[in-house]
């Protein structure tokens, strides 16, 4: 009996260690929220293309927004730094004309 008390305090001990190790690791490699909110990415961006309306807001992994504007016929694909709001590109291009044709005649 004296041997099975040990296999299960050695168990409950793994247990412990594993459990600790896995709340470890999730503190470590939790998602960490932006300093810049999607407001003030938006506010940034707007000021970069004045004028413009905001077609679509993303905040991807790597520590950035990604923020979409619209400014006549000219699409602006900006993206910012989420923690400082530094703009670290931006690329505008002419948006595609989305005019349909009527081929059946």
């Amino acid at each position: 009996m004296n041997i099975t008390k040990k296999i299960v305090i050695a168990g409950a001990g793994a247990v412990v260690l594993l459990a600790g190790g896995g709340v470890a690791y999730a503190s470590v490699n939790a998602p960490v929220a932006p300093k810049v909110t999607v407001e003030q990415a938006i506010d940034l961006a707007k000021k970069q293309v004045p004028g413009a309306w905001v077609s679509g807001v993303d905040h991807d992994d790597d520590g950035t927004w990604d923020v979409d504007l619209v400014k006549g016929d000219v699409e602006h694909e900006l993206k910012l730094d989420a923690n400082t709001g530094k703009v670290l590109t931006n690329a505008p291009e002419k948006a595609d004309a989305e005019t349909e044709t009527d081929d059946d005649d």
